[in-house]
């Protein structure tokens, strides 16, 4: 049984689609998130950092001071069940981008409904929406986060 476990835990990890930093921001910079020039590219790379180690299948809970599950946070921006995407836990919240949260999980560099999920949510709350970003990124230099990228 423990075999089973540990086989079945290595095959989630190796199908999962990690993204290096400078594959991120070549998508970033050529997506639809540039046009929101308050933010920089290195500004999504590194608020993707904190969020889910640029994890294309990251799925956390976030609970709240009681352990009550507050949401469940998708893919590699860690999109919030709770106001975002619909999902089997919070089938009748907001849903403020239309989508299925299963869509946010890719085993590829294929993040195109986390891009227009992230474009609505920063239109609406900017970055300060993600406490990733809020917390280690904002107003501190991230220029890092981009160097050496060759677009």
């Amino acid at each position: 049984m423990k075999i089973l476990i540990v086989l079945s835990v290595l095959f989630t990890l190796s199908s999962a689609k990690v993204l290096s930093r400078c594959e991120l921001a070549r998508i970033v910079k050529n997506s639809i998130l540039v046009e929101f020039t308050k933010y920089s590219v290195a500004d999504w790379v590194c608020m993707a950092h904190y969020e889910s180690r640029y994890n294309t299948l990251a799925k956390y809970y976030e609970r709240g001071d009681n352990g009550e599950i507050q949401s469940e946070d998708y893919g590699i921006f860690q999109i919030s069940s709770k106001w975002w995407c619909s999902d089997t836990m919070f089938p009748d919240g907001p849903n403020s981008c239309n989508m299925n949260c299963n869509l946010f999980l890719q085993d590829s560099a294929n993040i195109e409904a986390d891009i227009n999920c992230a474009a609505i949510i920063v239109n609406q709350q900017g970055m300060e929406a993600w406490k990733g970003w809020a917390e280690n990124c904002k107003g501190r230099w991230i220029n890092y986060y981009t160097y050496f990228c060759f677009w």
